[in-house]
Order: structure tokens, then sequence, then C-alpha cells
């Protein structure tokens, strides 16, 4: 007996779904890693953009920005970052810390001066941790990460 067959069986269906829903699931995921990745260099860059401003201040002035509130770009950096350059994205905020006593010296903390990146994020503190790698001193309490500019010593 020859059976005339038309369209697909259940089973044959079934199969084909699972295995795009498997590759689709696997796409998703390389699609956050990689998500998480472009942040984590976006963040990366923007601390050597601070750090970079920071040192130009200081090599122009003779002193180092004086601190302000999380988000708010100091005034003595803003001449030496590109212009709107931003302390608050959408993903972490920055927030420039100043440690140095009145009339220099050295600090009681581990830092003299540091860029602290907060973000609700804690993969993104993650990658951030492995793209900075052995870029910079940082140091992670709690959630933020905190990279150091200047330490106790005057260097970073």
């Amino acid at each position: 007996m020859i059976r005339d067959r038309r369209g697909f069986s259940m089973i044959e269906l079934m199969v084909v779904m699972l295995v795009l829903s498997v590759l689709t699931g696997i796409g998703v995921l390389k699609y956050v890693d990689l998500k998480h990745r472009a942040l984590s260099s976006q963040a990366s860059a923007d601390l050597q953009t601070v750090r970079l401003a920071a040192y130009s201040a200081w090599y122009e002035t003779g002193i180092w920005p004086a601190d302000a509130a999380p988000g708010v770009v100091p005034p003595g950096l803003t001449a030496y970052l590109p212009t709107n350059f931003p302390f608050v994205r959408a993903d972490y905020t920055l927030d420039w810390e100043n440690f140095i006593p009145p009339g220099g010296g050295p600090s009681a903390g581990p830092m003299q001066l540091g860029l602290v990146l907060s973000s609700s994020n804690p993969r993104l503190t993650r990658t951030l941790t492995q793209v900075l790698g052995n870029k910079g001193p940082f140091l992670i309490v709690g959630g933020d990460l905190t990279f150091v500019i200047v330490g106790p010593s005057g260097q970073s």
C-alpha cells in the first residue's frame, strides 16, 4: 500500500520546535553576556577618562579636584572631561571621592582619590572586575567598585 504523505508528523514538528527553543535559549544567554561585557567596557573607559582628567587637572593647577556628591561631576574636572560627560548612566553612577587632608599628606584610608562606581547590578561589578584586570588598583566593598586614582603613598 502506497501512502501519499503530505506535511510533517507531530513528532517531527515537536523535534524542530525543541531544537529551535534550545538554540534561542543559547542565543539569549550569549546576548545577555555580550551586553554585560559591552557595559563593563563602557564603565572601564569612563573610569580611565576620569582618571586622565584628574591627572590633567592636577598637572595644570597643582591641586586635586574637590569632593563631589554621587552623580555630580566635580567642578574642577569639568574642563578636562569630554563635553557633557555624565557621572550618571542608566546602569551605574560615578562618585568622585577626595580624601586628601587639607595641606596634603597621607590619608588614613586605603586611598586618597578614588572614583566609586555604584550599580544595582552585581553581574556588572563582576564583569567589570574581569575587564579591569590589572589596569589599575580597585577595591570592591559591597556592590560598589572603587577605582583608586591616588593611593596613600601619593601613587596609584
